[in-house]
């Protein structure tokens, strides 16, 4: 486990002879009236940012519902970038680690004339990612995440991308060695196959939710992060549900593989088989089953008990095999 981007809310902000581009504030031709501006250095400027080695600073203006204006302090950066692993295959990074790239931060901004203090400052997005070598190519795959509804996008900087989520957080999946042969990284030391899934917490209600608010908070409860992001991808990705039904390529071999269960109530699960069987021929996918039964006042865990199982129904064979290498290797990566 790693943690790739964070975006921090700096608490503080002093500048001298600092290395910033200044937009200055705009103007009503009207009324003359200016946007809302700050002081930097004796400028005002609407908004100042630096794009410096691999880290990204902003100070910005904000006027807030009382009618003054505060100042806004925001710094984006990605932790392996700024350890100078960029396109190395990274299984873990520790507190230890996260604590050097968070100096080296401090001093890439305080040789630019920006100073700060990066472990005081509050958490605006943290993105946790991990890189595993799969047995297969990564269009491989491609049948497990249509079929759990993931949104396949050409981004022009990661590729082909399985996403979803919205603002809060986002689950993101791609093929992690073509996104750094894309950028031009020498790839010679990664694996053939490499797929990354980066769980993004992109708001600060979503963070908090996770247990953490601030930069103090994170290095505290470094150790609870990997369960944090083990139950997020349980939940979107690998959860099966609480009762697993193994659906056979015909009726008949779902009914007898059903009385060699043991189970006493075989054949009322075996019926249940049969039915995920048709639903999976008539094409209905977990979501709109999901949809369906909870606006017929089905509640939310049964619904999407039988989401679920219908979703096994669509991965079995090779696609629940696929499913089960990747579930494994994240999992051994988060423990």
């Amino acid at each position: 486990m790693l943690i790739d981007t964070l975006v921090l809310g700096l608490e503080r902000v002093n500048f001298r002879d600092a290395n910033v581009q200044l937009e200055p504030p705009k103007v009503n031709v009207k009324t003359g009236e200016l946007s809302p501006f700050i002081d930097v250095q004796g400028y005002r400027t609407s908004k100042a940012y630096a794009n410096l080695d691999n880290v990204y600073f902003t100070t910005s203006a904000k006027r807030i519902p009382s009618g003054s204006t505060i100042q806004v302090d925001k710094l984006q950066f990605s932790i392996p970038k700024v350890l100078g692993l960029d396109g190395v295959y990274v299984s873990n990074l520790s507190r230890d680690d996260i604590r050097d790239g968070l100096s080296l931060v401090h001093d890439v901004l305080s040789d630019n004339g920006i100073f700060t203090d990066t472990f005081d400052a509050r958490l605006w997005r943290l993105d946790v990612a991990c890189d595993v070598a799969t047995t297969h190519p990564f269009d491989g795959y491609g049948s497990i995440f249509e079929i759990m509804n993931y949104r396949n996008y050409a981004d022009a900087r990661l590729g082909s991308t399985y996403r979803m989520g919205g603002k809060g957080a986002q689950w993101c999946v791609y093929d992690k060695r073509a996104e750094c042969e894309a950028r031009g990284l020498d790839v010679s030391g990664l694996p053939d196959n490499l797929m990354r899934f980066e769980y993004r917490m992109r708001r600060k209600y979503t963070i908090q939710g996770a247990g953490y608010n601030d930069v103090t908070s994170l290095m505290d409860g470094y150790d609870n992060l990997s369960g944090v992001v083990r139950d997020a991808w349980d939940k979107v990705l690998f959860d099966a549900g609480d009762d697993v039904y193994d659906i056979s390529d015909t009726w008949l071999e779902t009914l007898l593989n059903g009385s060699e269960g043991g189970s006493t109530r075989w054949v009322d699960k075996a019926i249940k088989q049969l039915g995920f069987m048709l639903l999976k021929g008539e094409g209905v996918s977990p979501d709109n089953l999901m949809r369906t039964l909870m606006a017929r006042g089905v509640s939310d865990k049964t619904s999407k008990k039988y989401a679920d199982a219908l979703r096994d129904a669509n991965l079995a064979c090779e696609g629940g095999s696929l499913l089960a290498e990747l579930k494994d290797k994240v999992t051994a990566q988060l423990s």
